[in-house]
């Protein structure tokens, strides 16, 4: 009898964990961003690509290719700027979630709406980091920032632009806790030693990865492991319901 009533007893705590790894499993559901990652890769190299290409031809006077080069860039940095601004891209975040997650089951996190104060500072937030990449790929091309400075001076405005988002993004996505921070922090780290002169940087003909290796690769590795926490969280979730597919829950 003791034992039928502490297993019981046990069933109950186990349930009482349902609604924290349902938010878990739903707060870490970073394909999506993995999605956006993978954009943000290619519009790096669009970026820059041309940006060295059109250096060089500023530099040995070959204005046509130049300005083909500046044509390019300007047009990856207006994608940049689209896919920036949280009122722009969540749409499409949304309906890509439904799509990538939606045999797993309709899972809600009952969040409060954002205030036009909160959407208006959201797009401006991401104006700004779009007008900041911009001018720093201009003056980059110009010769005004030096090549191998460019990752340390783009850290000025891009992990100011980390931190805004994974505020205003709070408490839909909070991957893995940690997580949020730990690519800001990455890509601080990463201006700091190549500012004190550390070897990791890339030469020519791999030196568009100074950038991408800090923008996009830790990031990527953030999201990998945010979706890889977030399937222990659904297993966890179907061990205790007894599920074998997706419900629906509002958290």
């Amino acid at each position: 009898m003791n034992r039928e009533q502490n297993n019981k007893l046990q069933d109950m705590e186990k349930l009482k964990e349902i609604p924290k790894w349902a938010r878990r499993y739903t707060e870490n559901r970073t394909l999506p961003f993995l999605f956006f990652m993978a954009t943000f890769m290619f519009l790096s190299l669009v970026i820059a690509v041309p940006s060295y290409l059109g250096g060089k031809a500023y530099q040995s006077g070959n204005m046509v290719l130049f300005w083909i080069c500046s044509f390019i860039v300007v047009l990856a940095c207006a994608a940049t700027i689209i896919f920036s601004v949280p009122k722009w891209s969540a749409k499409f975040t949304e309906r890509l979630t439904m799509l990538l997650y939606g045999k797993e089951g309709d899972v809600k996190l009952a969040l409060p709406e954002k205030t036009k104060k909160q959407r208006l500072i959201g797009s401006i937030v991401g104006l700004l980091f779009g007008a900041c990449v911009l001018i720093s790929v201009t003056l980059g091309v110009l010769g005004f920032i030096p090549i191998e400075y460019m990752q340390p001076v783009s850290a000025l405005y891009v992990i100011p632009f980390f931190v805004c988002v994974g505020i205003w993004q709070r408490p839909a996505v909070n991957p893995a806790g940690f997580l949020a921070w730990l690519w800001p922090g990455l890509y601080a780290i990463h201006a700091i030693l190549v500012v004190a002169g550390v070897p990791i940087q890339f030469g020519r003909p791999w030196i568009f990865l100074n950038m991408l290796i800090p923008i996009a690769g830790y990031g990527i590795l953030c999201g990998l492991i945010g979706h890889f926490y977030s399937r222990y969280a659904l297993k966890k979730l179907k061990g205790i319901t007894h599920l074998e597919g997706g419900g629906t829950s509002c958290l």
